[in-house]
């Protein structure tokens, strides 16, 4: 798989209106300001804007939990996992893996029955049931929203919303997750507690006894590094679970906090899709760089399937805001200075109800995307703003866009100043934000090969 699964996966975008894509990029942006990496969910996707698409939506409903789907319907144990769509879970009930519990908290006449869990490698999994006085969803479904080791904000998805569906009678719901820590205790408890069930408030805590399958270490130390981008990464080792596989790195970047991901293949060069990639586990920071210990996790054991995997790393590039004046001289460059990728400012003119701005995007280099996305960015990504709002990413002023050349990626933004009072060019400022850029169009890094069964 290349860069045109990221064009792939764009395109199958429903793309919203645009108040909703301004609210994606206000997001975007509010998080490159404060430093922070773009949001992660443990199934993530390999586009980086379908992600935040993603995060958007949930966030707009619920303060902080993430969301997890359940498909439960089928009281049956050795079939659960399976409507789970839980290919961890399936995989061990089938080698009869799973552990069966009977576990109960009771709390404002609703009982939670955990009635299994696994622990596979760097994968836990539990399923529980619930029945009592609860009101459902128009859907049918069952909303409850849960934490995990104790709602800590070190730990990734620390707190969720479940989604269940009836089953005999009451609901079934399933929770998978990665263990947050780098080492892999033998026997351990899993803090969980649910804290809304439907409409009711409540404490239903419970510490899931879970004790890890066998599983071998395989030590790699594979390194690959981008010097410009002051990038490295080395590979520790790889863990070979019963129905998981999972890839233990180091990554050191600079003091911004850049984002990998990885696309993995087998032997014969077939893409092998992901549970969770850029697990963050742990983190040193010094003046210059921070190192990030992290773990992409497989769905599926590897070892004696394959000879090797080989691993392609792509980093998003960190981003800062850059701002050009109105009164500078053109042409002129934006560009970032770990990668290729620019805007080439033509013209600016200023008549009396608008201010137009002509410019060139990446050098007219569309690689794999099309048209329509470098049009999205020209519109969403290149704005007139108050030079005292540069860092406030609300509603920008009206403007339109005009496609001078689709070959080479010209573009004119006109933005409206009919109706701003006394405007004034020194008051005001173009602010050129590269990072949407470097989230979809990551630096691919040499890739590298991890063996797995020596010859």
């Amino acid at each position: 798989m290349d860069k045109k699964h990221f064009q792939a996966e764009y395109d199958k975008i429903e793309v919203p209106s645009e108040d909703v894509i301004k609210a994606i990029q206000n997001g975007m942006m509010k998080a490159n300001q404060d430093g922070i990496a773009p949001i992660q969910n443990k199934r993530r996707k390999s586009t980086f804007i379908l992600s935040v698409v993603a995060t958007l939506f949930i966030s707009s409903s619920f303060i902080s939990p993430t969301l997890s789907h359940v498909m439960a319907d089928v009281p049956v144990l050795g079939n659960l996992y399976g409507h789970f769509n839980d290919l961890v879970g399936r995989s061990l009930s089938a080698q009869q893996l799973i552990t069966e519990l009977n576990e109960i908290a009771r709390s404002k006449g609703i009982d939670v029955t955990i009635t299994s869990a696994y622990y596979d490698g760097a994968v836990i999994g539990v399923t529980f049931h619930v029945e009592g006085n609860v009101k459902s969803e128009e859907n049918g479904q069952l909303m409850a929203t849960y934490e995990i080791f104790d709602g800590k904000e070190g730990i990734s998805d620390s707190k969720e919303v479940v989604y269940m569906e009836p089953s005999g009678n009451g609901y079934s719901g399933s929770i998978q997750l990665n263990y947050p820590k780098a080492k892999l205790p033998a026997d351990t408890t899993f803090p969980l507690e649910f804290k809304n069930i439907g409409d009711n408030e409540g404490n239903w805590k419970f510490n899931v006894p879970i004790k890890q399958l066998d599983f071998d270490t395989i030590a790699t130390n594979v390194e690959t590094s981008n010097k410009n981008a002051d990038i490295q990464i080395n590979f520790d080792s790889v863990i070979a679970a019963k129905a998981s596989t999972s890839i233990n790195y180091t990554a050191t970047f600079p003091k911004e906090k850049d984002q990998l991901r990885l696309e993995v293949y087998d032997d014969k060069g077939n893409v092998i899709p992901l549970l969770s990639d850029g697990i963050d586990l742990d983190s040193n920071k010094t003046e210059e760089h921070i190192t990030v210990v992290g773990r992409t996790i497989i769905p599926e054991s590897l070892k004696g399937k394959t000879d090797y995997l080989e691993i392609h790393p792509k980093v998003a590039l960190f981003e800062e805001d850059q701002f050009i004046k109105l009164n500078q001289q053109t042409p002129l460059s934006i560009s970032s200075n770990r990668q290729n990728l620019s805007v080439n400012v033509e013209k600016m003119n200023l008549q009396e109800d608008t201010f137009s701005i002509d410019f060139q995007v990446n050098n007219g280099n569309i690689g794999n995307w099309d048209l329509n996305f470098f049009k999205d960015y020209a519109n969403n990504d290149i704005t007139l703003v108050k030079e005292t709002e540069k860092k406030i990413y609300e509603k920008p002023i009206e403007h339109s866009i005009t496609v001078l050349d689709e070959k080479t990626l010209r573009f004119r933004s006109t933005f409206d100043i009919s109706t701003i009072k006394n405007f004034n060019m020194e008051d005001y400022i173009i602010r050129v934000n590269l990072y949407t850029l470097s989230a979809n169009i990551p630096l691919e890094l040499e890739p590298v090969k991890i063996i797995l069964n020596e010859n």
